[in-house]
């Protein structure tokens, strides 16, 4: 097979391009994603108490559901818009089916990656890349399990670890930017970097040398 790598011009190029086409739906799910899900764990967190009752851990939980509940939307949004495929509002709270299968695999792809992290933070780092394609996988294949999506994610990415090292790097790098534009940035900084990473899994539908491939390249 030809060795693949990620050309990050031409695939933040392509995000940026189709970011333009679905401006304000786009702007308007990051608001939902950010308001409904970060702010009650804002909230939490500044006024938790010392000591945790279970009422407050029970709560806690209840956030984390949701905000895993609204990812898997936001995910499957960008999923749908990189391919110019119909969206609305209503395909961020109708996942339901998957949410299970996605809830076990980010369970166990967050103790693996934390795991790693304590062996000397590389290992967390390459089950971070290498992984991190699962809730692709699993919005897509119905009644995938979450080991099964995790395996199929390691086995998508073989060979990639350097090229999604430095996607990963770019992605943070723009996050932070969007962060320090007074906050307001990263409603445009997070949905643009989430859409190429939808563009990167699309991509490992063919056996090409260049991702992004053909499907999903810029106008010129």
């Amino acid at each position: 097979m030809q060795q693949r790598s990620i050309d990050l011009a031409q695939l933040f190029s392509y995000s940026f391009q189709q970011f333009k086409k679905y401006a304000i739906f786009i702007v308007g799910a990051t608001l939902t994603l950010l308001v409904v899900g970060g702010l009650p764990q804002t909230y939490f967190m500044l006024n938790a108490p010392q000591n945790p009752t279970i009422k407050t851990q029970f709560f806690s939980f209840v956030i984390t559901l949701i905000q895993a509940f609204l990812s898997l939307g936001f995910t499957k949004l960008m999923l749908l818009l990189v391919q110019d495929k119909p969206a609305s509002t209503t395909d961020m709270f109708n996942n339901f089916r998957p949410f299970i299968s996605y809830f076990v695999g980010s369970f166990l792809y967050g103790i693996a990656t934390v795991l790693g992290l304590l062996l000397f933070i590389v290992p967390g780092i390459f089950i971070m890349i290498r992984f991190q394609f699962y809730p692709y996988i699993i919005l897509e294949e119905n009644d995938i399990t979450a080991f099964s999506a995790l395996k199929k994610s390691y086995m998508l990415t073989e060979g990639l670890s350097l090229e999604l090292f430095l996607l990963g790097v770019s992605i943070f790098a723009l996050n932070i930017a969007g962060i320090l534009l007074f906050g307001i940035g990263i409603l445009f900084s997070y949905p643009l970097t989430a859409m190429a990473t939808a563009v990167v899994y699309k991509s490992f539908s063919e056996e090409e040398g260049s991702i992004p491939i053909d499907q999903y390249q810029p106008n010129s």
